[in-house]
């Protein structure tokens, strides 16, 4: 039975990224994915995730972006294909209302360039937007389109180069921690580790109960649009409308060269219905695309055309929508990085660097504080 220094569970978005860091510091690093990688069957699929800077969640989250911006640089610079491409960023919402007005902060709080828009100057910019007169923007220019699978092929391509043994298509079953090692029992033998790191998206809470965790079932639309030019990525940006449930109504411009679906993409950030994703309904149902498609005829009306395609995906939430890295609760060689909460994929380059920091030396200078598990015992 082969012994690794570090054993990853999940080999997605954080996962590959894991495995890829740990490998190019001479780790000997074993990955295993229950599904191929990429897969679309998880939170990682599907075309296109918006990258940020000026974030509204949570200030603390900005100084981890720009070491990630860095990252998706190097990655575009080390892959085999583009993985991100810079569109600018457009956040719209009404005047005082949290998305703008905290992204606003956030920019100013960390010395991020950006620009601050009215509804006549946002349509003026963007004819195919139609907003409320009370409604504001904030643009910001090193925003863009990150390309899901090709990051996760690009890590995982990295990873190999570097010496990693990423194994696919094999399940794991249980895991343990004795004093001196880890053990993961899975569908193809069992594998053992000094250390153990579990990135393994809806499947967690199956895998460690009892970390507060629910997961969600999350509709993504494509529509034939008729007046693509007003949408192409010369024309327009990435974009995220704040509606009066605090959701977001998003999306991207039109990308040629893209694998699946093809058309004009969008979908709504709100966590969904709650799902097992071991029994999940993967095919879009009659009514999905209410979801989004309303709110597309209120904001964008020329740019709705007849709905093509629609995906699922998969939500992994919090009680707070922020994300957990951190060592497991009850034991010590097991590090979590999980509950990202639809918002995560943009962080992967420094997670990968901070998952492969707390593998090797049990901690990491980032700034994770606020990620902790312990945030849950306060509240």
């Amino acid at each position: 039975m082969t012994h690794y220094e570090v054993i990853v569970i999940g080999v997605g978005c954080m996962g590959s990224a894991a495995c890829a860091s740990l490998a190019r510091r001479g780790v000997r690093v074993l990955g295993l994915e229950q599904h191929t990688i990429p897969t679309d069957l998880g939170s990682s699929g599907h075309q296109s995730r918006i990258f940020r800077l000026a974030y509204y969640e949570h200030p603390d989250y900005v100084p981890l972006l720009k070491q990630a911006y860095s990252g998706w640089q190097q990655l575009q610079i080390e892959a085999d294909m583009p993985v991100f491409a810079e569109t600018g960023g457009l956040y719209i919402g009404q005047a005082g209302g949290e998305f703008v007005e905290h992204s606003q902060a956030s920019a100013i709080r960390h010395g991020l360039q950006y620009e601050r828009l009215d509804k006549h100057e946002i349509e003026s910019r963007y004819p195919v937007l139609e907003l409320p007169d009370d409604f504001v923007g904030l643009y910001e220019q090193p925003a863009g389109m990150i390309f899901p699978e090709r990051a996760i092929q690009a890590q995982a391509d990295l990873a190999r180069r570097h010496g990693a043994h990423l194994l696919e298509g094999v399940r794991v079953h249980s895991w343990e921690q004795t004093p001196s090692q880890c053990h993961v029992e899975t569908d193809s033998g069992r594998f053992t580790s000094d250390r153990l790191v579990i990135c393994s998206g809806g499947w967690t809470p199956e895998l460690c109960p009892g970390i507060p965790l629910s997961v969600s079932r999350q509709i993504l639309g494509w529509m034939q649009t008729p007046e693509p030019d007003l949408v192409s990525m010369e024309h327009f940006t990435t974009w995220a409308i704040e509606l009066e449930d605090q959701s977001l109504l998003y999306g991207f411009p039109l990308c040629d060269g893209l694998d699946g679906p093809a058309g004009f993409k969008m979908a709504r950030h709100l966590p969904g219905a709650s799902c097992d994703p071991r029994t999940l309904v993967r095919e879009a149902q009659p009514g999905d695309e209410d979801d989004f498609l309303s709110y597309a005829r209120r904001f964008l009306p020329r740019a709705v055309g007849p709905v093509t395609d629609m995906k699922v995906c998969l939500y992994t939430n919090t009680p707070d929508k922020h994300f957990i890295i951190d060592r497991h609760p009850r034991h010590d060689r097991v590090f979590l990085a999980t509950g990202f909460s639809g918002h995560g994929f943009k962080f992967q380059p420094i997670i990968g660097e901070i998952l492969a920091d707390l593998a090797v030396h049990g901690s990491t200078d980032q700034p994770i504080g606020f990620l902790g598990l312990d945030r849950f015992e306060r509240s």
